[in-house]
């Protein structure tokens, strides 16, 4: 419960008081979520058979429970199998492959009913699987917030296809006008991620007799991402979530695709004008209320009470579930803002909510996470992106802009060039078929280059590539990329004293790996006396490099190294990762064979990079497998090599000479803008052929 009291010295000071209630309450939902320890191992099973079959089929049963979630443990689902959920109270059945799997963390959607079949479904020849469940979450109703204005709850039910109910917190979440359609709900909602909102749910149906919660079929229920999650909560006027969710498991299709409806943002929450506001939610009831209407979707409109700052007021019914509710301006059909507080009671008052012009809600709409980055317009590279142009050469790049969620305009995409801190503007030549040239002007040995592209959508969008230029832009070095060998390393004679280890991390020639590498000694993650990580205890460990100096280097790293992983080979344990300055960039694959494996690691970070091989086993169990050799370091990059002494304007080839060879060229791209444009002034005509005469013979 949140208090909030305004000081009557603080009205007469300012020209404008808001008069917040005495009290106010956030009003998620009476919901509380208990996890019920659930404890069944498939062990490892495949398919012989020549049919697609069920291999492993389990009973939950949770008594008493009016809808229980399934949460997995140690799973592998390879390509080929899959989960099957089936409800038996009411049919509704769910399935599971390795992606969706992913995207719902390890979860199922809910379901009606105390019991449900799971079972392990695998096609011909599909790899051996593996399933396990950890638990069961189950949803407890645990009381009610009421604060409807005025003596009766005037609010009847509604079917609006915008708004969804978010669990297990017990919030409203509503689709918007971005780009890619996703969710605004409160930030106290969300102020946890996926652990306050991991659903939401479309097409609610009435509770039963008792207020207990129902829940859609999980073909209206989707998962939320947790990279798109941003909030902010201090209060009233700063209490707003956004976020995105994975499409749905058995559609395919997002909440928008599937709704085809929602809510346009105002700009700003206007003053307090006459005008009538409309919350609608999955708000909680009570009597004479009919219980079947216990958060499900409910809506009333009253009037406009207050505005100021990022806080607005209404006289509007609202309930605990109302939380995140859109507050729609009836007059224009756009929402203003986002349900927060209740405030209202028996003898009026009011209800609160967070503006829609609050500064950090409209920072997080401009730089989308997650899912809810857009794809407005999409850029593709068919021939990939020049890193790299010889000196004084006029260069062809082509490129794709594909349509999105807008078709782009081609006049308005071009190439925005910057030469030694200096911007140009290149416009683009179509080809057909969503294909774009531009011809990059010769430069100079030392000039420091980069570019990025722009093109506007037929809806208004303006989109580059890199997303985020210009402050990232694809840089290109003016010569030719020679690599260089940084650091190498072999563990032949151990592991060397300016290197970090902890854990089972030691160099040892013994549990060698299969086929080759460097030979030798190896760097090693496990027990040499016994050829595996089981030492009775979680075990983790890392082995970590000396800092490494990147200086004069161009563009990527490149880290190859062989690795050789055996565990248990389950999601979410005996974990193995490689970081870079502390960012994970890759996670090797299990074989009982040495493996190369090839990291390009972004070279903008900084001036030196560490790396560290790091292992976990999370759990004492099942770590009685070989573990970790890691070996055959080696790093590399590249410096240029420029020379720009040896070619001349009307050199087209770069061959040293001005002759024949370039005059044809000429000739042949006449009246174009292809290399062959000598002066750099977008058409090949007379005056290339003039530089070119002009030039004549071996370059100077």
């Amino acid at each position: 419960m949140n208090s909030l009291l305004v000081s009557p010295l603080l009205c007469s000071i300012f020209i404008t008081c808001v008069s917040f209630a005495d009290t106010t309450v956030t009003q998620t939902s009476p919901l509380s979520k208990e996890v019920v320890p659930f404890r069944v191992e498939s062990g490892t099973l495949q398919n012989s058979s020549k049919i697609s079959k069920t291999i492993f089929r389990h009973l939950v049963v949770i008594e008493d429970a009016d809808s229980l979630q399934i949460q997995f443990g140690r799973t592998k689902l390879p390509v080929g199998t899959m989960l099957r959920m089936t409800s038996l109270l009411d049919g509704a059945v769910q399935h599971h492959r390795s992606n969706t799997f992913k995207q719902w963390r390890g979860k199922s959607a809910w379901f009606n009913g105390s019991m449900v079949i799971v079972e392990l479904v695998a096609d011909a020849g599909a790899q051996k699987a593996h399933v396990s469940i950890d638990a069961i979450n189950v949803l407890h109703n645990t009381g009610e917030d009421r604060t409807i204005c005025g003596s009766t709850d005037d609010r009847i039910p509604s079917y609006s296809d915008r708004c969804a109910r978010a669990i297990p917190i017990g919030c409203t979440a509503w689709i918007i006008d971005d780009a890619n359609h996703t969710f605004l709900t409160a930030g106290h909602c969300a102020s946890d991620g996926i652990a306050d909102i991991d659903t939401v749910e479309f097409n609610v149906p009435l509770s039963d007799g008792g207020g207990y919660i129902q829940h859609p079929g999980p073909e209206d229920q989707y998962a939320t991402d947790p990279a798109s999650f941003q909030h902010g909560y201090s209060g009233i006027g700063d209490d707003w979530a956004y976020f995105g969710c994975f499409p749905n498991t058995e559609t395919g299709l997002t909440p928008y695709q599937v709704q085809d409806d929602y809510y346009v943002l105002s700009n700003v929450a206007p003053p307090v004008s006459g005008q009538q506001i409309t919350i609608t939610g999955y708000g909680t009831v009570s009597s004479p209320v009919t219980p079947t209407w216990n958060q499900v979707q409910k809506t009333h409109t009253g009037p406009y009470a207050q505005q100021s700052g990022t806080s607005i007021a209404y006289q509007t019914d609202t309930s605990g579930g109302n939380s995140g509710s859109p507050v729609l301006n009836e007059d224009t059909g756009e929402a203003i803002g986002i349900h927060t507080n209740g405030g209202c009671d028996s003898g009026g008052g009011e209800n609160w909510g967070c503006a829609i012009h609050n500064s950090g809600l409209q920072n997080a709409l401009a730089n989308p996470q997650g899912v809810c980055i857009p794809n407005t317009i999409l850029f593709e590279f068919p021939n990939g992106i020049p890193n790299e142009i010889l000196p004084n050469t006029p260069t062809e790049f082509e490129f794709s802009v594909l349509a999105g969620n807008e078709t782009p305009l081609p006049d308005t995409v071009e190439v925005l060039l910057t030469i030694d801190g200096s911007q140009q503007n290149i416009s683009s030549t179509p080809q057909g078929n969503d294909l774009y040239s531009v011809i990059i002007p010769s430069l100079s040995c030392n000039e420091v280059v980069s570019f990025y592209i722009t093109a506007t959508g037929d809806g208004g969008s303006v989109v580059t590539y890199p997303s985020n230029a210009p402050s990232d832009q694809n840089d290109v070095a003016i010569g030719t990329l020679v690599e260089e060998i940084i650091f190498v390393e072999d563990f032949n004679d151990g592991i060397p004293t300016s290197w970090g280890t902890s854990g089972l991390w030691n160099g040892s020639s013994s549990c060698s790996p299969s086929g080759s590498c460097d030979g030798g000694s190896a760097a090693y993650f496990g027990i040499t006396s016994q050829c595996t990580f089981d030492n009775g205890s979680e075990v983790t460990g890392s082995l970590t490099s000396p800092s490494i100096s990147l200086d004069g280097m161009f563009g990527d790293v490149v880290l190859t190294y062989c690795s050789s992983l055996v565990t248990e080979n389950l999601s979410g344990y005996d974990t193995a990762e490689v970081r870079v300055n502390g960012v994970t960039v890759d996670e090797p694959s299990e074989t009982s064979s040495w493996e190369e494996r090839t990291v390009y690691i972004n070279n903008s970070g900084g001036d030196s990079i560490t790396i560290e091989w790091i292992f976990d086993s999370v759990d004492s169990l099942y770590n009685d497998y070989r573990g970790w050799h890691v070996d055959g370091i080696r790093i590399s990059s590249w410096t240029t090599d420029c020379d720009d002494t040896a070619t001349c304007d009307g050199d087209i080839n770069s061959d040293g000479s001005v002759n024949v060879v370039d005059l044809l060229t000429v000739i042949d791209q006449w009246g174009t803008n292809g290399s062959a444009d000598i002066n750099g002034d977008g058409i090949v005509d007379v005056s290339d052929v003039l530089m070119l005469v002009g030039n004549w013979g071996a370059c100077e």
